[in-house]
């Protein structure tokens, strides 16, 4: 009887030693991934991206399968500054971009993101360093100056007069005189007339 039992035994410690290999087994993960660029930096009230890529393992027949199979992954993004929003969609094998948008008032400065993929018995992690810079101040008012509107000039219409001299004294007391009644002497000529010499003077002034 003893023998018996003894047999048993060593038969359930040979068992439960084949059985230890399968059990200490860990499943191969169905993806990686990984993110870029490892450093963003986006400006308050503007927006920057992250791409996120998603490939299959290959190391497995069974892992790259399930992870071709797969309709969507799911993405998450944790410890995101106070004023930044992720915009992304389903996640999918290749290349996913995610937008980041950050309000005007988004806090300032560098944090560390993380990047969490999820999807079957898989979970892959990555992080980034998002730093988010102040906008730029806004470029002064142009300066506006005011229209200067030039008035035409009211159109001048003159009148002619012409004042003949027997000689040059003559001609400047005649011009002296139409002076005092706003007439202004243009130019002076010469002429003969029966062999003697006139001067002949043109003036003009405003029209009244």
């Amino acid at each position: 009887m003893p023998q018996r039992i003894n047999r048993t035994a060593a038969a359930l410690i040979l068992f439960l030693v084949g059985l230890t290999p399968v059990v200490a087994q860990t499943p191969l993960p169905e993806f990686t991934i990984s993110a870029a660029p490892s450093v963003v930096t986006v400006v308050q009230g503007q927006v920057s991206s992250l791409a996120v890529t998603i490939a299959c393992n290959t190391a497995s027949l069974k892992a790259v399968a399930d992870c071709n199979a797969r309709p969507e992954f799911g993405v998450q993004l944790s410890q995101l500054p106070s004023g930044v929003q992720a915009h992304l969609a389903t996640g999918r094998v290749g290349v996913n971009t995610i937008e980041l948008h950050a309000s005007s008032e988004a806090s300032l400065g560098a944090s560390r993101v993380q990047v969490t993929v999820t999807a079957g018995d898989t979970t892959q992690v990555q992080t980034f360093l998002l730093n988010v810079r102040p906008a730029p101040p806004l470029p002064p008012p142009p300066v506006i100056k005011p229209e200067v509107v030039v008035q035409p000039s009211p159109a001048v219409h003159w009148e002619h007069h012409l004042a003949i001299a027997k000689t040059p004294e003559e001609l400047d007391r005649l011009a002296n005189e139409l002076g005092k009644d706003s007439w202004e002497l243009v130019s002076v000529t010469t002429r003969q007339n029966r062999g003697a010499t006139e001067w002949v003077g043109f003036f003009k002034r405003a029209k009244r």
